[in-house]
């Protein structure tokens, strides 16, 4: 009998260059963490952040990618205009990433403006668990230390990183926001259903494309959604709570909102809802998203398949 490989087996397969690549970043990220820690994290944050828009405006695959995203949203936004949010989507992105190398520490330095507790609460008190949508916007894991601060231990379901130490390194950090951490997969699922059926509360980051997924509005376009938050949230009766974490660089806080939980009905129709609420949020501060995703991209996989109704209308075109 053949035994099954295991990721172990693939990792010893792995080239020696690229085993040591993997290890080089990871010890450069606690190289940094050493170098920085006798600063604040909103310093350290304020200093990296023009190099990492600078990156992000030079770097071809990165800069294109999202000023095809602006475009595809927004055409009526000028070039100069796009490179702009580039960059300023590239600081942010590198505020977040230092956030997120000293989230021990920044866990106590953050201060938090939090409003809509009350909906917490509420789902708290019906015992049927909360499920918190949320977005890669601003930094979701202050939207978790929020709930933590009142009284709500909230897990979150996460894809590992490619890089196995990088990987280890962040599962060192994730845990201090709130547990369970639960990685992505048939099994963190099983977890994950488990955890809501009990009364526990999960966040789940619902904005990144997942090939063969709905297609439902984002935006103003299609894009691949899953509907598996909104479908947990039917089958448990928890609630499903949008919640934002915005920087305010200018007072050096996040702003956390816990929004009006979404109506239960057809999931897709509440999954339509999130991208509606998500959306508001990118409108008012699209600098805090992170547009470097293939948010609307579409596979031969994705594409769903001509039906008798739509296969004139497809070849007419």
């Amino acid at each position: 009998m053949t035994r099954k490989p295991t990721p172990a087996d693939a990792a010893l397969r792995d080239p020696w260059s690229l085993r040591a690549g993997e290890w080089v970043l990871y010890a450069m990220a606690w190289m940094f963490r050493w170098i920085s820690r006798a600063f604040s994290t909103w310093a350290v944050a304020g200093v990296m952040a023009p190099i990492g828009g600078f990156l992000a405006a030079s770097i071809p695959a990165w800069r294109r990618r999202a000023e095809a995203n602006m475009a595809l949203v927004w055409p009526e936004i000028d070039g100069s205009t796009r490179r702009d949010l580039v960059r300023d989507a590239g600081a942010e992105f590198t505020r977040l990433s230092v956030e997120y190398a000293h989230l021990d520490r920044f866990a106590g330095e953050m201060v938090l403006k939090v409003t809509g507790a009350e909906h917490l609460d509420t789902a708290r008190e019906a015992g049927k668990g909360a499920i918190l949508v949320s977005a890669h916007y601003g930094n979701w894991e202050a939207a978790r230390l929020a709930a933590k601060q009142v009284g709500v231990e909230t897990g979150i379901i996460y894809r590992a990183f490619n890089n196995r130490y990088l990987d280890r390194f962040t599962l060192n950090l994730i845990p201090i926001a709130g547990e369970p951490v639960l990685q992505k997969g048939r099994q963190g699922m099983r977890h994950l259903v488990t955890h809501v059926a009990q009364g526990g509360a999960v966040m789940v980051l619902v904005d990144q494309r997942n090939s063969g997924a709905p297609f439902i509005d984002f935006m103003g376009h299609p894009a691949e959604t899953v509907t598996a938050a909104a479908e947990l949230a039917q089958r448990t009766g928890a609630a499903l709570i949008p919640v934002v974490g915005r920087r305010n660089v200018v007072e050096r806080r996040f702003d956390v909102t816990f929004e009006q939980p979404v109506p239960p009905g057809d999931p897709q129709d509440m999954m339509r809802e999130v991208n509606a609420r998500i959306s508001s949020w990118i409108e008012a501060e699209p600098a805090q998203w992170f547009w470097f995703h293939r948010r609307w991209r579409t596979t031969t996989r994705s594409r769903p398949k001509p039906t008798d109704q739509t296969k004139g209308a497809v070849s007419s075109r």
